[in-house]
């Protein structure tokens, strides 16, 4: 009878258990932003034990610091590659700050040579707080400039500005906030080649959101216009422009029915259209109405006027659930104007099993849905489409927190259909969230992104967690979005060693996917090269590029060869070193 009684207590807890997993109710996501000097959230904060070793591999120097609320709204453009020239910027604090919004700098990092080295220190912004610099470098009489606009503080209160630097490198900025309303964000975009589009919010319950342009030779707006009128509180605009002087403003309205809303103009910003509507709350997609929320981006496909839009989404009513996150794309001449899923449960990988997902769904980031912060990006021969992202993980950390992996996907017809999501980092027990795509540069195999790192998932700056707070590195890498792989050399260790090496692949033998590491013990010009049996070369892996002393690191992506027996050398100087790897399919 004793155990008879113990079995049938077994079976009820068991039961117990079963049935609150399975009626897990929906989670209403709080649009909690960054507003003043102190951040708090409606988690209590609780303590963060580490057990992890993060693969900090493409951090840029100077970018690590302790804030990791990135946005306050559009995912920024934070990233600009040009050739072999990278451009990278930031906010950050120190560890005392990473809960006072009021204490962050912004700062910008840059590279000639692809991030073999990179400026010997990052170049500080302004001496007073700034924030959620958005990234725009300009060409001005010859010579390359970069140029910030966001938000700076004026005796903690926010205002939005323009920053530029007189050259790329010199740290000599003039900021210049705007010269009409008190209480927003500026977000500019390139017109022309002396002229930034900026839109920025005037403060005020009953909101206003006004545009200027913005001379970077003068450092002065035109006489702001009013845009839109009577925008709810809480909203969020986006601006984008293309550089040859079209240009869009566009808002998140954060009172439901949620939407987002758009004017843009032709002209250089002289007038604008009609308010056009891209996507109002109710929508229905795959069976479930959504709503919009407020991160998003915007860009112009390059050399024309076609704007494109990407936004992530949760259930009506602002509920977190597994078929109301969903990633969207809307350009006015796609699908008849009407938003196309990217990705949600029917093929995100983490969503396959629903009960599965349901139950391992714990607390995001503040701010963030499951498939959050898109950014978007053309090929630079304008065939191919991407879209990155931050996507939850089905692991959680000890303190309730869902992890994030970056994700890419692409559309070669613009935007009508979609590729499967790909996981560019794949790491189970790291945090990696609001990526940031270089707008150029890029080509159909290769794509250049930025994003956050750190070992805490959730946000320290909004108290998720007491000490100790986690460091947040800066990464850039080069992706191939087909394969999932790194491109180019990455640095391993810095450590000299005594000669030139090259070491076994690995795995070995492999399929599709191996890596190549080697050893210089000087700054040196090498190039790695693949060949089949017949000596006829297959795969340039890197071709007279330059390295810094240390241990290197190239992944060999050989998905379009057939099984078989293939030779690498390694190339530098007098020094040339071959050996065997095996292909097996």
């Amino acid at each position: 009878m004793k155990r008879l009684i113990l079995l049938v207590i077994a079976v009820s807890f068991v039961a117990a258990m079963f049935y609150s997993v399975g009626n897990k109710g929906p989670q209403q996501i709080s649009d909690i932003k960054e507003t003043g000097s102190v951040q708090t959230n409606n988690k209590p904060p609780v303590h963060f034990e580490s057990n992890s070793v993060l693969d900090t591999l493409g951090t840029v120097p100077g970018l690590t610091g302790y804030y990791d609320y990135y946005t306050n709204g559009n995912n920024l453009h934070r990233i600009w590659l040009s050739g072999d020239t990278v451009i990278v910027s930031v906010d950050q604090t120190d560890s005392a700050n990473a809960q006072t919004s009021t204490a962050r700098k912004s700062y910008y990092q840059f590279t000639t040579n692809n991030g073999v080295t990179w400026g010997s220190d990052a170049i500080l912004v302004g001496s007073d707080g700034n924030a959620y610099p958005n990234l725009d470098p300009m060409v001005l009489s010859g010579a390359r400039t970069v140029v910030l606009s966001g938000r700076q503080f004026v005796a903690g209160a926010r205002r939005g500005y323009v920053g530029s630097d007189v050259i790329l490198g010199a740290g000599s900025f003039t900021n210049t906030l705007v010269n009409t309303g008190s209480g927003g964000d500026n977000f500019g975009g390139v017109l022309n080649a002396t002229t930034l589009g900026c839109g920025w919010f005037g403060g005020g319950s009953a909101d206003t959101i006004y545009y200027a342009n913005f001379d970077i030779t003068t450092n002065t707006y035109s006489n702001p216009i009013v845009l839109f009128s009577g925008v709810p509180a809480n909203g969020r605009q986006f601006t984008a422009a293309n550089g040859n002087n079209a240009v869009s403003v566009a808002y998140w309205n954060a009172t439901a029915p949620t939407s987002i809303k758009v004017k843009s103009s032709t002209d250089g910003g002289t007038t604008f259209g009609s308010e056009v509507t891209a996507v109002t709350e109710g929508l229905v997609v795959n069976g479930t109405p959504i709503a919009p929320w407020f991160n998003a981006d915007m860009i112009y496909k390059p050399g024309t006027t076609n704007l494109y839009m990407a936004f992530g989404t949760l259930l009506t009513g602002n509920f977190g659930t597994v078929r109301g996150y969903k990633l969207m794309v809307w350009s006015p001449g796609l699908n008849s104007g009407t938003p196309v899923r990217v990705v949600d449960y029917l093929n995100y990988p983490p969503m396959a099993d629903t009960n599965v997902y349901n139950a391992s769904q714990n607390q995001l980031q503040v701010g963030m849905t499951a498939m959050s912060h898109p950014g978007l990006a053309f090929s630079s021969d304008n065939s191919r489409l991407f879209v990155v992202y931050s996507g939850q993980q089905l692991d959680t950390s000890s303190y309730g927190f869902n992890y994030n992996d970056i994700y890419v996907q692409y559309s070669d017809d613009n935007g009508t259909t979609w590729s499967a999501p790909r996981n560019l980092t794949n790491t189970p027990t790291a945090d990696e969230i609001y990526p940031s795509i270089s707008r150029i540069g890029n080509g159909t195999e290769s794509i250049a992104i930025t994003y956050a790192l750190s070992e805490c998932p959730g946000s320290t700056s909004f108290t998720n967690t007491t000490t100790p707070t986690c460091k947040v590195y800066q990464i850039y890498k080069k992706y191939n979005p087909v394969t999932g792989a790194v491109i180019g050399i990455q640095n391993i260790s810095n450590e000299v060693p005594s000669g030139f090496s090259l070491s076994q692949n690995y795995p070995n033998p492999f399929n599709p996917n191996t890596k190549i590491r080697f050893s210089v013990p000087k700054s040196s010009i090498v190039t790695l090269e693949v060949f089949d049996v017949t000596g006829k070369l297959v795969k340039t892996l890197a071709r007279n590029e330059a390295v810094t002393a240390g241990t290197k690191e190239v992944d060999f992506n050989a998905s379009g060869l057939a099984s078989g027996i293939y030779f690498y050398t390694l190339k530098s100087g007098d020094f040339t070193q071959t050996k065997k790897m095996i292909l097996v399919k």
